[in-house]
């Protein structure tokens, strides 16, 4: 491994959060919490993981994108990976939500909506608590 190298996998250690991790604690509380509401109400399970994966793949595919290049060698291809990914992020957000709610019937539009938000806020609580644990 080259000392250019060495950098740029330091670099991209000290920036990148374990992104393994955040996507996948999200998705055991996703399963868990429609899990548990399939016994209550299976129209607002089924409602709760769609609106809880609209929320966690386009979110995986923006990180993904995101963290490929680190350093100042790679300025202008983290800079357009960003761009591509918010792009991507926002394009597969609005498909996905058009698409649930073009062909998903029945459908709880609230338990959708609410789960997308409590994604993205458990993605952001997630991200703020494993980002960088030496640091506490």
């Amino acid at each position: 491994m080259t000392a250019t190298q060495r950098q740029q996998k330091t670099a991209l250690a000290t920036v990148k959060p374990p992104l393994l991790k955040i996507y996948g604690l999200q998705s055991i509380v996703l399963l868990v919490a429609s899990g548990f509401t399939y016994s209550i109400d299976g129209v607002v399970a089924k409602s709760l993981l769609i609106g809880g994966l609209i929320s966690v793949l386009p979110n995986a595919y923006f990180a993904r994108q995101v963290f490929k290049y680190a350093g100042a060698a790679y300025a202008r291809e983290v800079n357009q990976s960003f761009y591509r990914a918010e792009a991507g992020k926002f394009i597969a957000t609005v498909g996905l939500f058009a698409a649930t709610f073009a062909m998903v019937r029945p459908l709880s539009a609230v338990a959708v909506f609410s789960a997308y938000l409590v994604g993205m806020l458990l993605n952001t609580l997630l991200v703020a608590v494993l980002r960088n644990p030496g640091a506490r």
